[in-house]
């Protein structure tokens, strides 16, 4: 994602807004076991260094610690989003989330971390890591925005049946720690942003995460961000290497098409139907797109336990969540937006992919109590 300046007069912009491009994010494929698991090692160490009993986070990943630590083990998100799930909802110490961020080093990330971490500058690596974060297991997107003097890192949440609010807040506040620590840590020195904003109301959490800091903080906004001062694009990572990090880019490069081959047809016709969304073809277009016929489709998306139906159903589901959590629009014209005919069919559709009608789905959702 270019860093491109999204202001006219190159003013400061208190309010942000999402990125044009991002309310339509790829289809997760939850069940699909890609990632290292270091991930869910590096949280149940945080656990056992805060004196609290980590097996309950394993034991929801479906995980020994000996699996956890091995190199060997693959991991999917919907592993790593029960074992986060199960600790937001253990009744952790108020900044848990942030200081488990915190702990997490660069490094730990393979071959991305290294690309991250020998980028000639700031601007470079952040771009970086946005474009190319598939590489390692995430429960967000990552985006980031340039405005006037300013710069936003994005933090946003992917949309499942089980992310409530505390496992949401517990995402953006894990993520903030992770921004910092890496921006301290390519730098070499202590970077200070200018401000966070939520989408959520005020809460203890946020609220210790933001005094660690020392910035304000914004709440309720339409965004998960941290801002900083554009200056700090500019910075020479303390280990940047021009020639290094354009090496070890085309290892990432190579990286990423092995995981997208393993993401099998069903990965490359949910990618695609992202990207003409608005206008998904039927399965003989989609075929005819890809240069294959209907059967052969048909046959293959079989043979990996799936069909067109449930890609075109899965894109859709996540696509109504994001709108029925990040936005106030009416059932109807989210029933549109998502190309139903009308709200009724729309709610019916809703209640088979998720067990819940619109309306059940957005009182999951809502803001917890702030205190908590």
């Amino acid at each position: 994602m270019s860093l491109h300046d999204g202001t006219n007069g190159g003013s400061s912009v208190r309010e942000l807004r999402t990125p044009q491009g991002s309310s339509i994010t790829l289809p997760i494929q939850w069940s699909l076991r890609l990632y290292a698991a270091t991930p869910i090692a590096l949280l149940h160490d945080a656990l056992a260094e805060d004196g609290v009993d980590p097996s309950p986070a394993l034991a929801a990943a479906g995980l020994s610690l000996a699996q956890a630590r091995s190199p060997e083990t693959l991991i999917s998100p919907q592993q790593l989003l029960d074992a986060c799930k199960a600790i937001s909802s253990m009744g952790m110490e108020a900044p848990f989330a942030f200081r488990s961020g915190l702990r997490t080093r660069l490094t730990y990330f393979g071959m991305y971390g290294v690309a991250l971490m020998s980028a000639p500058d700031m601007r470079t690596m952040l771009q970086f890591a946005v474009e190319q974060q598939a590489l390692k297991a995430s429960l967000v997107r990552l985006w980031a925005q340039r405005r006037g003097g300013e710069v936003a890192i994005g933090v946003d949440p992917l949309s499942h049946l089980d992310m409530d609010l505390r496992l949401y807040r517990f995402l953006v506040e894990m993520h903030f720690g992770l921004i910092h620590r890496g921006w301290c840590d390519l730098t070499g020195v202590d970077f200070t942003p200018l401000r966070l904003c939520v989408t959520f109301p005020q809460c203890a959490s946020t609220r210790e995460v933001a005094a660690s800091l020392n910035v304000d903080i914004l709440y309720e906004q339409q965004v998960n961000a941290l801002v900083f001062n554009a200056s700090w694009l500019d910075v020479r990572p303390q280990f940047g290497n021009l020639i290094a990090h354009d090496s070890v880019r085309n290892v990432c490069a190579n990286l990423a098409a092995q995981l997208k081959e393993q993401s099998g047809l069903a990965g490359r016709i949910g990618e695609s139907m992202v990207t003409q969304y608005g206008r998904i073809p039927s399965v003989r277009g989609m075929a005819s797109a890809l240069g294959m016929s209907e059967r052969e489709v048909r046959r293959k998306l079989r043979a990996e336990g799936t069909s067109y139906r449930e890609i075109y159903d899965d894109v859709r589901s996540q696509v109504a969540m994001k709108y029925l959590r990040d936005t106030t629009l009416p059932v109807e014209s989210i029933a549109a937006a998502i190309g139903f005919d009308d709200a009724a069919n729309f709610r019916r559709a809703f209640r088979r992919w998720t067990g819940k009608t619109p309306t059940e789905y957005r009182t999951f959702i809502a803001p917890l109590n702030a205190a908590s």
